[in-house]
């Protein structure tokens, strides 16, 4: 019975310490460890389960490659690599990670400036028009005007899986998928109030420019670990959409939540909303959240912020 009991407690030993995981920051524009490069972008490491995954990749290959042979981070035995959206401060460090490990499989999201199939409808006006043109005149001969457009690009040859929906990538390890309401390539930004998880008023220009955006949620015991990588969505949307999707708490959100652009009224909205509405329980913020927020989230979270500059590790 007591051999029985003891076996039962190393079983137990076992298991919670396979569901211990870790995230690295690998890239960004602040750090204590003055012998990293610090550049603005974003990068980590996630360690959960038995698995590695690369979270985004930097602005520059040679920056993410002196920071990751620093840190001693063996690319060989990455298991996936998770890109968020398609900025150059989040994906660039790609070129280099594909001269490690070329066959490794990659998550973009489904953006066809990235290379995502197009759909495409070439029917145009009066589609009758075509019948009076000879076959070498029409588009296919004449045998279709919808059609998808599958494209070649910067990465053509490297395992690409392109994410259109929220998916389970590994057991317990979900990629989150978003779009942006109205922030896109950098100028489209809420300018208006927030209320109730939501801004109001956007600029009609910013509307509807469906940035895609992965993000990562890791299902621990105590709930779910979500890495964001800009959080163009929006931070609080984006953890929504994770609750949606696994209907879990939310245990901590690392990364960046892109709150560069607002102001401490707003900042301060989002922040409230993320910890008392949505019941957000610890934050370690990089990357673009912005040095207001930065201030705002560590005397609203106290003991519950975590720092999480560059080569710093935050264990879960």
């Amino acid at each position: 019975m007591k051999q029985t009991f003891i076996a039962l407690l190393m079983l137990l030993k076992i298991s919670a310490t396979a569901q211990q995981g870790s995230i690295t920051n690998l890239y960004d524009a602040f750090a204590k460890d003055s012998t990293l490069t610090k550049d603005f972008g974003f990068s980590c490491l996630v360690k959960f389960a038995g698995k590695q995954i690369l979270f985004d990749a930097g602005s520059n290959a040679d920056v993410f490659k002196s920071n990751v042979q620093k840190l001693k981070i063996d690319l060989t035995r990455i298991d996936a690599v998770v890109v968020s959206h398609a900025h150059f401060d989040h994906l660039n460090g790609i070129d280099y990670l594909l001269e490690i490990n070329p066959k490794v499989k990659i998550y973009f999201p489904y953006d066809i400036f990235w290379g995502a199939p197009v759909p495409f409808d070439a029917t145009g006006q009066e589609p009758s028009v075509a019948d009076s043109l000879p076959e070498h005149m029409r588009y296919f001969d004449g045998e279709k005007t919808k059609f998808t457009i599958m494209q070649s690009g910067r990465f053509n040859h490297a395992n690409v899986e392109f994410v259109k929906e929220s998916k389970e990538l590994f057991p317990g390890i979900n990629i989150i998928a978003t779009n942006s309401p109205f922030m896109g390539y950098f100028s489209c930004y809420p300018n208006k109030s927030f209320v109730e998880g939501q801004f109001q008023d956007a600029a009609s220009d910013c509307k509807n420019t469906n940035l895609p955006e992965l993000s990562l949620s890791v299902k621990t015991q105590k709930g779910e670990v979500l890495i964001a990588g800009c959080s163009h969505t929006g931070i609080e949307h984006i953890i929504e959409q994770t609750q949606k999707v696994t209907g879990n708490s939310i245990e901590l959100v690392y990364g960046g939540f892109h709150m560069i652009p607002f102001n401490r009224e707003q900042t301060n909205k989002i922040c409230a909303y993320m910890k008392n509405t949505l019941g957000v329980r610890k934050v370690a913020p990089a990357h673009c959240t912005g040095h207001l927020a930065f201030k705002i989230l560590q005397t609203l979270y106290k003991e519950n912020y975590f720092y999480a500059g560059l080569g710093e590790i935050i264990s879960f």
